[in-house]
């Protein structure tokens, strides 16, 4: 079950895909559906709401999988971030992460960006000429190696 709560003003679906992204991480790691995933945002404030079932954690065969989840947890943040941009071209900020494992609830702060990402289109992004010649073209101040 996934709800999203946004302000008015708000008109993208970075929570809505965020909270998507979040969804398919929790199966992954746990091989479960999580009960529930709900999206706050306002203005720039982004929150992620999981819940899991704290039961089923504790029943499984592996006795390690507690500590493994939480620290799958730790991880989730950047990766949710990195896949709202690639999928959505909006940018998150990750922030705080709140789990209660006894309670079966996470909760994961994000702060959007304003920036588009830009389309760099089949460009090599680790070419240092291509960086140039893109700043350059965009006005930016030129690149600087240190030697």
């Amino acid at each position: 079950m996934q709800e999203a709560t946004r302000s008015p003003a708000s008109q993208d679906s970075a929570g809505e895909l965020a909270a998507a992204v979040l969804k398919d991480l929790y199966l992954a790691v746990a091989g479960r559906q999580p009960k529930a995933v709900r999206t706050y945002q306002d203005d720039d404030a982004l929150l992620l709401l999981l819940r899991f079932d704290a039961d089923e954690i504790e029943d499984t065969p592996l006795e390690q999988f507690g500590p493994l989840l939480e620290s799958a947890f730790i991880a989730m943040p950047g990766m949710i971030a990195s896949a709202v941009e690639a999928r959505g071209g909006q940018r998150l900020a990750p922030g705080n992460l709140s789990v209660c494992s006894d309670r079966g609830l996470a909760v994961f702060a994000f702060t959007t960006v304003e920036d588009a990402v830009e389309d760099s289109g089949d460009e090599d992004l680790f070419d240092i000429d291509a960086a140039i010649a893109r700043d350059a073209a965009l006005g930016r101040l030129p690149l600087r190696l240190a030697s």
